[in-house]
């Protein structure tokens, strides 16, 4: 059972390790999909990256701890780091000498992959569900073909069209953690940006009504 459980991981490393270009695009359209940016999709994501992703991808620049910020429950966080510091990036399950032992170098870290293409949220949904059967029976990404990432969420060869959506909503988070991961400051900074307008808008306003009280009284003068 050992030897099998190992010949598995094995098996999904090898087709986990994407090769620098495998994020450009062949030219087939990204879906015209919204990606949220609510705590709880962004935390749904995050349980398939750790549960999934972190097989054979690190987040190095996400630290345990930031999870707490998008809804993780310290319990969930203890289930995850696998007694890892709360300070600790978040790293593969996979080593990265055991990687370069396998396959001759480490899968990319996901922690900027959202940042790393022009729409990359939109780009990694549609990437997870460009999977389809070709004509050989053999199972190609649309988007990249040739890439040797498997259809991990079996997008592909799903039927059921409940479950369809299910999936793609599942994608959906998981470009939202994703996103959030890249840049996990960037909702506080509009919700700042906000404020600064606001302010800015009213010192404006007051300003403006000064100055029309100030040259009033210089023209009855």
């Amino acid at each position: 059972m050992m030897k099998a459980g190992n010949g598995l991981l094995a098996l999904m490393l090898a087709f986990f390790i994407t090769p620098p270009y495998a994020w450009a695009s062949d030219g087939m359209a990204l879906r015209d999909v919204e990606i949220g940016s609510s705590q709880e999709e962004i935390k749904r994501g995050g349980m398939v990256a750790l549960q999934l992703c972190v097989l054979c991808h690190s987040l190095k620049y996400v630290k345990f701890r930031d999870l707490q910020e998008v809804g993780f429950f310290p319990n969930e966080i203890d289930r995850f780091r696998r007694g890892a510091e709360l300070s600790q990036g978040i790293l593969s399950t996979t080593t990265h000498q055991s990687a370069k032992r396998l396959f001759g170098m480490v899968p990319p870290d996901l922690s900027l992959m959202a940042k790393a293409r022009q729409n990359g949220p939109r780009y990694i949904y549609s990437l997870l569900l460009a999977y389809e059967e070709g004509e050989d029976g053999a199972i190609e990404n649309g988007l990249f073909p040739g890439i040797r990432m498997p259809d991990v969420l079996a997008y592909s060869i799903e039927e059921d069209e409940r479950v369809r959506q299910e999936l793609e909503q599942r994608a959906r988070d998981v470009a939202a953690f994703l996103a959030w991961a890249a840049d996990p400051r960037a909702q506080e900074r509009l919700t700042l940006g906000r404020y600064v307008l606001a302010y800015l808008f009213l010192l404006t306003a007051m300003l403006y009504l000064v100055k029309r009280k100030t040259w009033a009284q210089l023209k009855c003068g």
